[in-house]
């Protein structure tokens, strides 16, 4: 049987490399998947000569006749450049990337790799596969692949969306898998220890976000068939009972839609399939224009406990002509008030703050905004981060807030520092601090009189203390309710099952 290697870089449980498994091992390919390093946002640390060294172990046992390498984000690719550099240092072995950033900078990968997957992979892949297998073959036939040709690089077309997903079947669990950290390799399947499953019920989003790039995918795709798709019900449980069953330990689903199905027929056929198949805690991302009170009331009754909402800002300017995210205020306000409303356990918020196109006035409204939201919520504040192929990177250039060469250092920086920017950006100014500040303790309603006093004012040395000393103060509060929360839900899990 002729063998295939996967690797993944940061995600132990990678949703995408899982789709690509089953569709390999369906055609009669023997595949191993290696998850290389866990997700880490707080410490990630790059790969080191020992875990390289355990990688070139598991080739030369495997002996495949071709390798995939998941190459989904700029964060990891200095990662991915060492471990591909590595393989071709030591093995005559083809190479193939995929994913977000390899469909996105197909050239720019192929200065390393030996092929490109764009966009959705599953036949790509095989069909691939079988080209290496036989030694021989025409890759112009492969929609989707892009190769070398006469010191050229071809980028082939696009194929038709596959508008049934149900086709592609589902995730692997389980198999022939192992995961590379701290120096040693851990044989099996992350996932069947662990107390939470991810899957997706749809392909697609429906928006513009200027700061991410399902945008340009969806432009890339243009005439390529339906973009936003969504899985029969009866294949999202088929899924969810496997992984029940296999994963014995399972506590709670987390939907990594870019934003759940709020179509009413298919709302319906899942609350009732869900209840009674499933019957475990469940968390979604939500969005204020599809946050409908029937459609939380519905899920809240089939177990969602969780929804993480992107606001971003609380400037309309800045949503609307640096974000892309036109929804007005009131929209804003009454997602929250139908969340509140239908009790839901966890509703955390989503805020990009402190980021280069943020003055004392949007700060400021953002401050407004929070206070206003209906409690109880939690609070998400981070910065933003200019990702490669995204529409803000451009804005950015054009107002002249980031210079090319800042734009460059920011967007090829270490794992380490892009983490860094993103969940510690810092300023020296003190009122933009004081508002990000009074933002932050919007979500304690015994600090909000507080936060309202000091908001209303004038801003002095003593009160941007005060701002940030409360603040700190309620830092370690945070890390308690977080392990609170996620024993609640392993509680409620273990006695839903």
């Amino acid at each position: 049987m002729d063998n295939i290697l996967l690797i993944s870089f940061y995600n132990q449980k990678s949703l995408g490399l899982r789709y690509l498994e089953n569709a390999l091992i369906v055609h009669g390919y023997n595949v191993k998947t290696v998850f290389f390093k866990k997700f880490n946002s707080v410490n990630p640390q790059e790969a080191d000569y020992r875990e390289l060294e355990l990688l070139k172990e598991i080739i030369s046992e495997l002996k495949p006749i071709l390798i995939g390498l998941s190459a989904m984000v700029s964060l990891y690719m200095e990662t991915v450049k060492k471990v591909n550099g590595f393989i071709k240092a030591n093995f005559d072995i083809p190479v193939v990337w995929g994913g977000v950033y390899a469909t996105m900078f197909p050239k720019e990968c192929m200065v390393t790799a030996d092929f490109v997957i764009r966009g959705e992979g599953e036949e790509a892949i095989v069909e691939l596969a079988g080209i290496v297998k036989h030694g021989a073959g025409d890759y112009s036939a492969i929609n989707n692949l892009v190769y070398h040709q006469d010191g050229h690089v071809v980028i082939n077309e696009l194929r038709e969306l596959i508008t049934e997903l149900d086709k592609y079947g589902v995730p692997n669990i389980g198999g022939n898998k192992c995961l590379i950290e701290d120096k040693r390799v851990v044989e099996g399947d992350p996932q069947i220890k662990a107390l939470s499953y991810e899957l997706s019920a749809s392909r697609g989003c429906p928006f513009a976000c200027s700061y991410c790039c399902a945008i340009n995918l969806r432009r890339l795709n243009a005439k390529k068939g339906k973009y936003v798709r969504f899985r029969d019900v009866d294949s999202v449980i088929m899924e969810l009972v496997n992984a029940k069953a296999q994963i014995k330990n399972l506590k709670v689903i987390h939907f990594w839609d870019e934003i759940f199905c709020d179509d009413e027929e298919w709302i319906g056929q899942f609350v009732d399939s869900y209840k009674k198949e499933i019957n475990l805690p469940f968390e979604i991302w939500g969005h204020p224009l599809k946050c409908g009170n029937d459609l939380i009331r519905k899920l809240r009754s089939a177990g969602l406990y969780k929804v993480v909402m992107g606001i971003q800002s609380g400037s309309p300017y800045i949503r609307k002509k640096i974000f892309n995210r036109p929804e007005p205020q009131k929209d804003i306000l009454n997602s929250s008030k139908v969340l509140s409303r239908n009790k839901v356990p966890q509703v955390i918020y989503d805020f990009m703050l402190r980021h280069p196109f943020e003055t004392h006035e949007t700060i400021r409204e953002t401050y407004e905004l929070a206070a206003k939201l209906e409690p109880p919520f939690q609070l998400q504040l981070h910065g933003l981060n200019f990702l490669p192929g995204t529409d803000i990177v451009q804005t950015a250039l054009d107002s002249g807030l980031v210079s090319p060469a800042e734009m460059e250092r920011h967007m090829s920086a270490s794992v380490k520092e892009q983490y860094k920017m993103y969940w510690q950006l810092e300023t020296a100014d003190e009122v933009i601090n004081f508002w990000y500040n009074l933002t932050y303790l919007t979500q304690f309603p015994f600090l909000r009189a507080r936060a309202e006093k000091l908001a209303a004012a004038k801003i002095t040395a003593g009160c941007i203390k005060e701002a940030e000393r409360l603040c700190k103060l309620r830092a370690g509060f945070e890390k308690i309710r977080y392990f609170y929360n996620k024993g609640v839900i392993v509680f409620k899990g273990t006695f839903t099952r």
